[in-house]
């Protein structure tokens, strides 16, 4: 087993775990920077004495509406000060916060809340006809609150609030407008707060998970803190700096952590609600950010924006990169375009999951071998084991990755089945987290991904690991992204499937087969050669999380073996 301390100094090995909720952690790193700016919103530059000003005015007003510990409170957020102070001030009560994705159409909405059954919903008012019918028939109290709250734009606050009340996403009862129970019960002294429970569950998450299976990830917020005074140690900004707010925190694991980090290091979280990856460029240089974090899309996108100029990013010393696996190709162009642009600094990356709040290993960007996830965090364990045994294995033996550490969930949400699937225990009684991905551990400590084990299968005698084939195609101009799956074939027990998005879709056809043929052959071997090859103009389909979606190419696959339309390549 690898503990944290096999990478650290001993200053870390000793170090202690923080206790209470994010909002006491908060408090006490905050304490000696009151002044600083804390939260930038457009030309808006909010301190941390006021924020922490608003964070209890929002705690008072929220338990005179009768939220108390416990209380199950889903919440559909944007970035927004507003957002901010309502998150904090649940914590700070100890609410059980279910974050609802403002993506969800009604179908997602009304799943999500069925499986959680919150008691309110506190929603930005445009997102609240996704959840309004839902919310009516299971009997839940909502509140309402405009993202425009906080800029000084009358304006355009009179328009927008005119088309969301012709929407219909406006209710006028001021019970359910959250300035206006703000505006009631901020100077309400009768708040008690209470005591944060180690082990307790204040966040309910969703992901898919190493199954692909829906479900809420029970939390607990406390061991949030853990994770970022990990990173401490980990990574480079200061006091003072200004870092991108432009990740999603309401619903997003990755989100919510980089929120509570960087407002926990005193940084000014410049808050955007242009979150889009092609809004990223204009974003960074808008708000002159030191530090940014972002998926694999909004670095590649960065890289392609027509109005790069050199020197605008000369300020970011901090790139990171989250949320799935950069493509080597792909992060080595980012990084070329980060350097035009003044940066030196390279993308950093890593792994990270839900069920553990987020990062468990992290790549920094010059510091770690590039294409590796790096070490793990300090307090997390990580450990190499025989998928079928859960036995160690070797240095630079492929093998299933099992960690484990504060910030690993407590159970998958009322589903005891996906549960006991992923937390396994050896035989010291110790409690991990089964990844279910496949990695190998290097002589230097360092790991490497390699793959999913679900998405491994066997062509002839050969063990395929899908992603592989995928970040090799990716060196080939042509191709804009690739998933590759597996049809059955009595002959070879599966052969590869490859599915690929082109940049030209009128390329020419036989030269591109023979660049994926050559460098498939040269680099990986015949059986992870494709059986089968389709191509399509438009972008491959993406999960809600906004990864590549391989079971949408399973689909098709089965769709394509019932019609009898599979046409094999030359080579299998």
């Amino acid at each position: 087993m690898e503990k944290f301390y096999d990478y650290y100094t001993k200053e870390i090995k000793e170090d202690s775990l923080p206790v209470g909720n994010e909002y006491d952690f908060l408090l006490e790193r905050n304490k000696n920077y009151m002044n600083n700016v804390a939260l930038s919103f457009d030309a808006k530059k909010i301190t941390y004495e006021e924020l922490h000003e608003r964070i209890d005015e929002f705690a008072r007003a929220l338990y005179k509406r009768g939220i108390r510990k416990g209380t199950c409170v889903g919440a559909v957020l944007v970035n927004t000060p507003e957002s901010v102070y309502l998150l904090y001030a649940l914590k700070k009560l100890e609410a059980q916060v279910v974050g609802l994705s403002p993506l969800n159409n009604e179908y997602k909405m009304q799943r999500d809340i069925e499986m959680t059954k919150p008691e309110f919903i506190i929603s930005v008012d445009m997102m609240y006809g996704n959840f309004k019918n839902p919310a009516r028939n299971l009997n839940i109290t909502p509140i309402l609150y405009s993202p425009l709250e906080s800029l000084n734009k009358n304006g355009l606050k009179f328009l927008y609030n005119a088309k969301q009340f012709v929407s219909g996403n406006k209710i006028l009862k001021k019970s359910s407008n959250l300035m206006n129970i703000v505006k009631d019960g901020k100077d309400f002294d009768g708040v008690e707060y209470p005591e944060h429970v180690k082990g307790s569950t204040t966040d309910i998450m969703f992901t898919g998970g190493s199954s692909g299976i829906h479900k809420g990830v029970d939390l607990d917020g406390g061991a949030l803190n853990s994770v970022v005074k990990a990173l401490d140690y980990v990574l480079v900004l200061e006091p003072g700096m200004v870092h991108l707010g432009n990740i999603p925190f309401g619903h997003m694991c990755f989100g919510r952590l980089v929120l509570h980090y960087c407002l926990c290091k005193n940084l000014e979280y410049a808050l955007t609600l242009k979150a889009m990856p092609e809004d990223f460029y204009s974003e960074l240089v808008r708000t002159h950010a030191n530090g940014a974090m972002g998926g694999p899309v909004h670095w590649e996108i960065l890289s392609q924006d027509k109005n790069l100029k050199p020197w605008t990013l000369h300020n970011l010393i901090q790139p990171l990169s989250g949320g799935e696996m950069f493509k080597p190709q792909k992060l080595i162009e980012a990084n070329k375009a980060l350097e035009y642009a003044g940066c030196i600094t390279p993308i950093g990356n890593g792994l990270g999951l839900t069920e553990m709040w987020a990062p468990t290993h992290v790549c920094i960007g010059g510091k770690n071998t590039s294409g590796t996830i790096g070490y793990p965090i300090p307090f997390v364990n990580s450990k190499i084991v025989d998928p079928k045994t859960f036995e160690d294995l070797p240095i630079e033996t492929p093998g299933v990755l099992l960690v484990n550490g504060p910030g690993m969930m407590l159970r998958y949400h009322e589903n005891e089945e996906e549960t006991n699937a992923v937390l396994v225990y050896d035989e010291n009684g110790v409690k991990w987290y089964n990844t279910k991905d496949v990695a190998v551990k290097h002589e230097n400590g360092e790991y490497e991904f390699i793959g999913r084990l679900k998405r491994n299968f066997v062509s002839g005698v050969d063990n395929i690991y899908p992603e592989q084939i995928e970040q090799l195609l990716l060196q080939i101009p042509e191709i804009r992204e690739v998933l590759v799956t597996s049809i059955p074939d009595d002959k070879e027990q599966f052969l590869p499937s490859y599915h690929v998005s082109l940049n030209d879709f009128n390329c020419d056809r036989k030269v591109l087969e023979n660049k994926i043929f050559t460098l498939i052959q040269n680099t990986l071997g015949t059986s992870a050669l494709p059986g089968y090859i389709e191509y399509y103009e438009n972008a491959l389909p993406r999960t809600d999380n906004g990864k590549l979606d391989p079971k949408a190419m399973e689909e098709k696959d089965k769709e394509r073996i019932e019609n009898n339309n599979l046409v094999r390549t030359r080579v299998r």
